[in-house]
């Protein structure tokens, strides 16, 4: 029980600071465009409405609607998968807190595609792109993953990628 609420208040916390700051630039700070590291990190808001990295970078043209349908997927599988590990006890501080950033940023974009019609960006790598928050909890997650295969935490690098795939299967099967 102590890591099933560990998660949920650090979920809560880090959806609550990514939601608080975009209200907090969109009512007084939209406008703003302020060097952060000359030349390459800019303050820069700007609403994202093509919903995804994907779809404005290949200027797919995919709407709202499907890009939130694929996210609410998404965080049913990352909920089902965290689900999966925490049944099979291979769960710690750091697994809990690495699926806290995943699962925080996969909710802030559901939020940004149902709220706030799109996503709305403000740290700007000057001539690649706009991001935000959760854009950073999302690769939070991705290092603490690659942290983990490095240190090999929990026998990480001996795991047969197969049958973790089947036993996943199963248990989705059961629920």
């Amino acid at each position: 029980m102590k890591g099933k609420r560990y998660i949920l208040v650090m979920i809560g916390f880090l959806v609550a600071v990514e939601q608080g700051i975009k209200l907090l630039i969109n009512n007084r700070f939209l406008d703003a465009d302020v060097p952060i590291l000359k030349p390459f990190l800019y303050f820069d808001p700007m609403f994202n409405r093509d919903y995804s990295w994907f779809n404005s970078m290949l200027k797919l043209g995919v709407g709202k609607w499907l890009h939130v349908v694929l996210v609410t997927a998404m965080i049913l599988f990352i909920l089902l998968f965290y689900a999966f590990l925490h049944h099979h006890g291979k769960t710690s501080r750091l697994v809990d807190t690495s699926f806290a950033f995943l699962i925080s940023g996969a909710l802030c974009s559901w939020i940004d595609k149902v709220l706030w019609d799109g996503s709305l960006d403000y740290i700007e790598l000057k001539g690649f792109f706009t991001f935000d928050l959760k854009d950073v909890y999302i690769n939070v997650f991705i290092g603490l993953l690659l942290l983990m295969i490095a240190i090999d935490h929990q026998g990480m690098r001996k795991v047969d990628d197969r049958a973790v795939i089947e036993t996943f299967l199963r248990f989705i099967r059961r629920k």
